[in-house]
């Protein structure tokens, strides 16, 4: 979920997975290491943010139980953040309305992200142990925008849906901050020294943000959870060349459910791969 998702990178939003305009710096010192990073320029640099800077610490703790214990902690925070979604009842020709679930506006809701996560793994001979856990806060916008142009190049602009079919949310947590917790744990065991097996399980909590607290799939606002599971066989039978398959099952529940026609999955999925 992690991976495909870029909630989790993006501090909450996918736009602001990656910078285009930004400054890093990293060191390490025997075994800790430290970084920062700043986002400069807004909007028209090609972000998907006003700004956002990021602080990093972590380490590693050799010989533990025989093995070693990698750990870090990133502080997060994104103004002005982006996140587009379509939004919106349809508008379909005489007598024949569109289905209630189609969207139709291209919706840009702006907010200030701010986030912490929290990141372990434990490396013993094959075995490789993963955890993690990110709190994300959703906020109002520091600067509530009136129009620009996202990092797609679509020009966005508030109360445009007669014009353009674009709107600007700026509002969407002024009642209630959007508070959503992230959590992973997973394991990775190498059987031979090209074939490995990982297993892993995710959870998304979410709390109530709207103007009135509720718990069920009618709005997006309501309380929701989402939990996952996956599992990968993958094979390198040659040098540069591996091929995997891997099943998934994923279910929403409540608020993270708006939305969705099915509330469970089951995604299966093989194929190879060629690393240049």
């Amino acid at each position: 979920m992690i991976g495909y998702q870029g909630i989790a990178c993006g501090a909450g939003d996918t736009e602001d997975c990656r910078f285009s305009t930004s400054v890093k710096y990293r060191v390490n010192i025997g075994q800790l290491r430290a970084a920062a990073l700043w986002q400069f320029g807004g909007y028209s640099q090609n972000n998907g943010s006003n700004g956002a800077y990021q602080f990093q610490v972590g380490g590693d703790i050799p010989n533990l139980a025989n093995g070693m214990l990698s750990f870090d902690a990133i502080y997060s925070h994104v103004t002005d953040a982006v996140a587009i979604a379509l939004a919106g009842n349809p508008v379909g020709p005489p007598g024949n309305p569109l289905p209630p679930w189609l969207p139709q506006v291209l919706t840009a809701t702006i907010s200030d992200d701010t986030s912490v996560m929290l990141l372990a793994r434990y490396t013993n001979g094959p075995i490789k142990l993963y955890a993690g856990y990110e709190w994300i806060q959703f906020a109002p916008p520091s600067d509530p925008q009136t129009s620009f142009t996202d990092i797609a190049g679509d020009p966005l602009c508030l109360g445009c849906a007669a014009i353009n079919n674009t709107n600007i949310n700026n509002t969407a947590f002024s009642i209630h901050r959007r508070i959503l917790q992230i959590f992973w744990t997973g394991a990775k065991y190498a059987v031979t020294d090209n074939l490995d097996l990982t297993g892993a399980y995710y959870h998304y909590n979410q709390d109530s943000f709207g103007a009135v607290g509720c718990s069920t799939a009618a709005k997006s606002t309501c309380s929701g959870t989402l939990d996952a599971v996956s599992f990968v066989v993958d094979w390198r039978f040659a040098a540069k060349f591996d091929v995997y398959a891997g099943l998934m099952y994923s279910r929403v529940d409540n608020g993270l459910a708006n939305g969705f026609l099915n509330h469970s999955t089951i995604d299966p999925t093989v194929g190879g791969r060629f690393r240049f």
